[in-house]
Parts: structure tokens; sequence; C-alpha cells
């Protein structure tokens, strides 16, 4: 028997360290006068709602990147895998919140001109009405009703109801009608609906001239050849934004993280620059996995003086710190990775960055992704052997132990993650943003999902010394 007119529907539920976080951000926009600004009683349903305010997106609003990044990622195993379409790159078109108070209800529409839709819970208290997709095909639904063929396989359902939790995203195609019951809790339920649509094409680098058979080019002297790349100032591909803002987000109250948003003045010429330089090699030694399961490479750019990447990053940390400051180093490292296979872990082999001599050290990341690019960031841990959150003498004596708990260049990925190392926190991959943090703390970059197939897992780094 073969199946035909199926309508694909995606349940996900999310890992609970990030629903927590992105509760805890809804929350804090409920609160803010922005949150209070755009929320207001839509003017044919019962609920609370965002979507008229066009100028609203909560995503961006309330800061919720875990949540687009997910989304995202979820958006390419539906089209993938569910539609069985070849890969092509999608945004986030629209995001709103919907309030819906002990009562309301939401009567039966669909998101058309979109390419996919979803919903996400953050309160989700029991009876507080599912979201439903009747039949879409109408012809059936009135020959079940005359019939009387209705049944509870999914074949003779009229409907399918899809129970709320907190941490569950539903995505469906846009065309798909559906509603949502009433509330018949005596709590909110607080959900965000986000449309899809497939992200404008990128401009094309000019391709190589293919060369022209010998028998036609006989009188010429050479083969026609493609154009090189431009060339360019690093100082001003990494110019930094004069309106700089800190902001302190400590790890678990101990690791003194500092993140500055919209770091860079040209982030998209920096990505397209970075994105499209070859890189080479990093940690290729004898029988590991680098060019096997994935591409560990490096870019290295000179800096010369002055330099506004250098003097903001002096500038925060003798701000927060309390710290003067130089370049470790007169050049700035761009890690270039890409997979092969999926992940073996959720992070790389987390490690510390101090140097050799005794001194203080200050590491600075850039992101350098597109946003649609982004997932993950850069994940905080303890050794679990000692309880340690920092490079000690206990984590070098077990280092010597067992090496294979530290970096090796043998593979990118720890084969004794969860049995080594707890993660306690970490920072959001967002396109230009800048983290620092003292370089003695372990960290790692963070992949909580299998996201750099298509493009590269571009951050740029450098550190600070005393």
């Amino acid at each position: 028997m073969t199946l035909v007119f199926s309508v694909p529907l995606l349940v996900e539920d999310i890992d609970a360290a990030t629903r927590e976080a992105i509760h805890a951000k809804v929350s804090r926009y409920l609160e803010s006068d922005r949150g209070k600004r755009d929320i207001e009683p839509s003017p044919e349903e019962s609920v609370a709602t965002s979507y008229y305010k066009q100028a609203a997106q909560v995503l961006a609003d309330a800061n919720l990147v875990e949540l687009e990044q997910f989304v995202l990622a979820t958006a390419r195993t539906f089209l993938e895998n569910a539609l069985k379409l070849p890969p092509r790159r999608l945004e986030i078109e629209r995001s709103w919140i919907n309030v819906f108070k002990p009562g309301a209800q939401e009567a039966q529409h669909s998101h058309d001109g979109s390419v996919l839709s979803c919903s996400y819970y953050v309160e989700a208290p029991k009876d507080c009405g599912c979201i439903v997709m009747p039949d879409p095909i109408g012809a059936r639904r009135s020959y079940r009703e005359f019939t009387k063929t209705t049944g509870t396989d999914l074949l003779t359902r009229r409907d399918i109801a899809v129970e709320p939790q907190p941490g569950r995203l539903v995505m469906f195609e846009s065309w798909l009608p559906h509603y949502v019951q009433c509330n018949k809790s005596e709590k909110v339920r607080i959900s965000i609906a986000m449309n899809l649509r497939e992200a404008a094409a990128q401009a094309e680098r000019p391709r190589p001239a293919q060369a022209v058979s010998p028998a036609v080019t006989a009188p010429q002297t050479s083969h026609a050849r493609g154009a090189d790349a431009a060339p360019f100032l690093t100082n001003e591909l990494f110019e930094v934004r004069q309106d700089l803002k800190l902001s302190l987000e400590p790890i678990k109250d101990t690791i003194p993280t500092v993140v500055v948003d919209n770091f860079l003045k040209n982030p998209e010429q920096a990505r397209e620059v970075v994105g499209s330089t070859p890189a080479a090699n990093w940690k290729h030694v004898q029988g590991g996995r680098n060019f096997v399961d994935y591409y560990d490479c490096r870019l290295r750019f000179p800096i010369f003086p002055p330099n506004s990447m250098i003097a903001a990053a002096q500038q925060i940390i003798r701000q927060v710190y309390q710290v003067d400051t130089r370049p470790a180093e007169p050049s700035v490292d761009v890690n270039w990775f890409k997979q092969i296979r999926e992940k073996r872990a959720e992070s790389a082999v987390p490690h510390n960055d101090m140097t050799d001599k005794p001194r203080r050290s200050f590491t600075c990341i850039v992101f350098l992704n597109r946003r649609e690019e982004c997932s993950g960031g850069t994940a905080f841990f303890r050794f679990k052997k000692t309880g340690s959150l920092v490079l000690d003498e206990k984590y070098v004596d077990a280092i010597r132990e067992n090496p294979k708990l530290g970096e090796t260049g043998r593979d990118y990925w720890p084969s004794e993650a969860d049995e080594s190392w707890e993660r306690v926190g970490s920072i959001d991959m967002v396109p230009g943003r800048l983290l620092i943090f003292p370089s003695e703390y372990f960290h790692a970059a963070y992949h909580p999902q299998d996201s750099f197939f298509e493009f590269p897992r571009l951050t740029l780094a450098f550190w600070m010394i005393a």
C-alpha cells in the first residue's frame, strides 16, 4: 500500500537548560516597557499578541538567540528529512508572542506566503488548550462525516491535536490550517509563533574562467584566468564601532565573562572575506581525525597599531578587570571549522588558554557567522575530578595520567566528555559579538546541533596579556 497526500508535522522538545534560559528571557521581556508596549489585545481574537506591531520581532527584542538557532536547525531537518527537499537557506521572517489568558482561544487560520511556520511554548499549564490541525483535504473530511468512517487512526481522524508543553516546538508547512483550543486552565498560556521564508540568495563571487581548448587558442600564449582575490587592510576589515555597550554576563556568578554586541563596524564584509579565504589545517597529526571527520583550520592576520579592535579590548579589560594589557601576538587568528561527519560530543575538547608564564591573560573571541548560520557558542566547564573551573595542579596531574583528557591534536571531539567534564554555562554565538574572559577558565566551542556542514564555524580570536 502507498500513502498519498501525506502532511508532515514535526514536534521537537528543547533541552531543559535551554528551555529555562528562554523562559527567563521571555519573563524579562514581558516585564519590560517594550513588551508592555508591543503586546496588546487582538482586534479579532481573545489572545493578547505582538503580531500587529510590524516593527516588533520578539526573537530580537527578547534576545532569544538560542531559540532562533533551534528553530533554524529544526527547519533544516524538516525540509530535508520530512519533505525530502534539497538544502536551502531559511530565515525567520516574523516572530511574535501570544499570551492566552484563561478562556482565550484562537480561530482557524493559516500563514500563507511563508515556507514553514511554528509555535514554541514558553508557558503551557495543564488544560491550556492544544494546537489543532483539521484534515486539510476538505473532500475527505466531508466524506468521513457523511459515511461515518471517522476513526482514531491517523488515516481516519478528522484532526490532529498536539498538546503543548514548556520547551516544545511544533513545526508545519505554512499553508496548513490550524486553530488553538480554549485555555481551560487558571493560568496563562504563552507561546512564540514564527514564520520562515527562503533567505535571499547571496551574490555569487566571480568564478574562474574555464580554460579553452588548446586547438582553438593556438595563437595565444596563455590560458584565461579567473579574477584573483582582492587585497584588504586588516585594520579596516575588523574596524570596531564607536558606540560600544558592555554587558557583564558572569557564568554561575563565578566566571567573569564580558559580552559586547555589535562589536564590528562591518560584520558582513568580515564574514565574506574570512569565509572565502582558503584556510590551512590546524593540529593535523598522523592518525588524527582532522580532514576525516571534520576540517579544523586556521587563518592568521597581522595587526598594526593603532588597531581599534585591540584598543577596545584593552579599554574593556582595564575597565572590568583593572588590568593593563597588550596583545600576546602581533596578529589575530580565525578558527575555521566545518563538519564532514556528525558530531560525537556537545562541544570541542575543553581547555584553557593560559601561557606558560605566570601572568594574567584574557581570551577575546569575536563571532563572525551570519545570524542564520549561528549555532551554539562558547561553553564553560568544570573538571569533575577536581571540581575546578580553572587550570590547577590537580588538573595537570590528571592530564599526565591520562593525556586523552586534554587537547592532543588527534581529535576535535573529547573522548571522555560526560565522564570528565560538566558544562556550567555558555555564551551564545551572535553575529559580531565580542566575548572576553580570563584565559585560565576551561572552555570550548559549543555544538548543540550538527550545524556546520554547509558552511564553516568562524570565530576570530586573540589574547591580551599583562
